[in-house]
Order: structure tokens, then sequence, then C-alpha cells
């Protein structure tokens, strides 16, 4: 059995600092380790358990050090934590052994929900269950995702899209597409939304959450300063054509959130508005930027799939990478069972509320 790994709390400095901590994570970060989206989980009950992890290195000794955001909620069987897209360590052994620990010590914990960023394979998953961990299901739309490695430059990673996209991001910026920064005023919230509303017919994309919690997320971040909405004009007119919201916590950037309105004067301002924001995060020194989702590789030409349409635009840029599903950290093994097997429908269909524990 390794060494486990020594978890605690986070200090009072450490959380204030916590968005430059998080970029020395083995995976560089991300926005959902981030104290924005710590507090825009408030929104749907959930708690911030900030977690500082020392895990030691399998090779040559000495230790990483690993600063991870736990959600913390509660149902009437005990409380959980979700650790989201997290922790990612060399050793995930040793991080497993010490998370049992401390969570031990917190009384009234059920499970403890991990999901390290790593990539998907059979061995992977075959390592973390023999850890004892129970593996759950994909949480985040970003378990399987079109990421781009920002840290070969613009030259190399602009060759590497596909014809098209290349084609549409000269096309519109020769015919005078143009993009702008908004700040982050109602007015530009009322605008990013209205696009976003276009997709099937005014329902908006699959899976979108109410207006409050947009208002809340977008508000979040840009008050940390780690995210920012790109508009584009394809006219001399005030009314945005199309627009992204792309966030920067951590050294991986996110485009969060898309629309567009489904007339146009100038083809090709959506890839011409990733692009622009692509630039300016490699000038920012971010490593990678992530498109948030798509179907699993299997499934990317499944129409079905609720993210097909989206897809067929993203895959343009890359190719798909599936990420681990979570784990289940079982605590109390009777009243977990019971929770899954007949306490959980009926809870949720009494008292409806996050999900993170389904």
């Amino acid at each position: 059995m390794p060494a486990a790994a020594a978890v605690r709390r986070a200090s009072a400095d450490e959380i204030a600092d916590w968005d430059a901590l998080i970029e020395a994570n083995p995976d560089g970060g991300h926005m959902v380790q981030s104290t924005a989206f710590a507090e825009v989980k408030r929104f749907d009950g959930l708690e911030p358990v900030f977690l500082v992890i020392d895990a030691p290195l399998p090779v040559g000794g000495g230790t990483e050090r690993i600063h991870a955001l736990a959600l913390e909620g509660s149902v009437s069987l005990g409380r959980y934590w979700y650790l989201p897209m997290g922790p990612t360590a060399t050793d995930m052994a040793a991080v497993v052994e010490g998370l049992r620990a401390f969570a031990r010590t917190e009384q009234g914990l059920l499970v403890v929900k991990i999901e390290p960023h790593l990539e998907r394979s059979p061995e992977r998953i075959n390592e973390l269950v023999a850890l004892g961990l129970e593996q759950s299901r994909d949480m985040q739309v970003m378990t399987h995702t079109v990421v781009l490695d920002l840290a070969q430059g613009e030259e190399e990673l602009f060759a590497s899209f596909s014809q098209m996209i290349r084609r549409q991001v000269r096309g519109a910026t020769k015919k005078g597409y143009r993009v702008e920064r908004p700040e982050p005023t109602r007015e530009t919230f009322d605008r990013m939304h209205a696009m976003m509303l276009t997709v099937q017919g005014g329902k908006g994309m699959a899976g979108m959450r109410e207006r409050a919690y947009y208002d809340e997320f977008w508000g979040r971040f840009t008050e940390a300063g780690t995210g920012r909405f790109y508009f584009g004009y394809d006219d001399d007119g005030d009314e945005p054509q199309a627009g992204i919201f792309v966030t920067t916590a951590g050294r991986t950037a996110v485009y969060k959130d898309g629309g567009s309105r489904p007339d146009r004067k100038i083809n090709g301002g959506s890839a011409l508005l990733l692009w622009t924001a692509m630039q300016d995060c490699i000038a920012e020194g971010k490593l990678a930027f992530d498109l948030a989702g798509t179907p699993p590789a299997d499934r990317a030409d499944d129409p079905t799939h609720p993210f097909h349409g989206l897809a067929q635009f993203k895959l343009r840029f890359g190719s798909i990478t599936s990420f681990l599903p979570s784990f289940d950290l079982v605590l109390h093994p009777v009243r977990h069972r019971l929770w899954e097997s007949v306490v959980r429908r009926v809870e949720w269909r009494l008292k409806p509320g996050p999900d993170t524990l389904r």
C-alpha cells in the first residue's frame, strides 16, 4: 500500500489566492476548480470546501501539491462531496488513500465523488476501481470534448484546423466581420442570452439552465477577472450576430457558452470569434482551450445525441478527447447502497435539487 497523501482544509490565505494556486496543479487548473465556480455552485445549494493535498511522488521522492475544490451537498442519509475534474495526481493511489482517511474524520460524510482529469482508458478505470472506488457516471459535459493545444503557438494551431474553419476565418476577416469584447453589463447579459435561445426554435440548447443561473455564472467569472464575452458583428449595426463566453481560470480556457442569430450577412463569424479568443489566450500564456462538450467518440455521428449538432462544428477544430468518469469513494457502504437502490428516486421526486449525487 502506498504512503497516503496528506489532506487538509485550505487556510484563509490560500483561499484568497486560490485561482493562482490551482495553476500550479499537475493538470494546470480548470474553470470548475476556481473560486468563481465555487461561488456559482452556491446557487445550486452546494457549499465550497477548499482542500490542499500533498501527494508523494512515486519516483525520486518529494511531493506534489494539489489544490482541490470540493462541493458539499446533503441528502437525507448524509453529506457528500463532489470534486469536479479533480483531484489529478501522478500517484492517484496515494491521493485516494489520503482522501479516504481525511473524509472519515468528517462527521456525517457519506461519499466523496472524485473525477481525476486524466484521459479515459480501461487501464485507468481498472486502476481506480482496484483502489476501492466505485465507477459512477459522466458528470461534466467536458468529459467528452475537444481540447486544443495552445502551447504550440498560433501558426501551428491554425494549421491544425480543418480547411473549412481556416477558410471561414479568413473569409469573415476579409469581409469585415467585426469582433468586440463588450463590458459585462446587464445589456450584454441580455444580448448573450437572447442569442443562446435562438437554437431549436427558441427553446435553447439541450440542457440549458434557467436565466438566473447564467446571470450568476457570468457575473461571478467576470467579477473575478476569469471570464469574458466576445461579440461578433456582420454589419454596422449595434446588434451582435454571434456571441461566446470564455472562462480563463487555470491554465485551460473554456468555451463555456455560445449563441448566434440564424440570419447572417457574413459566414464564418462563429469560427472567427473562437479563433480571436484562442489568440488572446495564447498571448496570456494559457496552455489549452476546451470547446466544452461533444458526444463520446463512438457517438460522434449519432444524430440523436443532444450535442450532435454542436459537435459537427467543434470537430472541425480538433478530435474528441474523453476523460475519466466520476468515481465514488464510499465511506458508509450500507447507507450508500440504500441511497442508490431506494431513497434517491423518492427523495429527488419530493425535493428536486442539484444532481451531483444522482
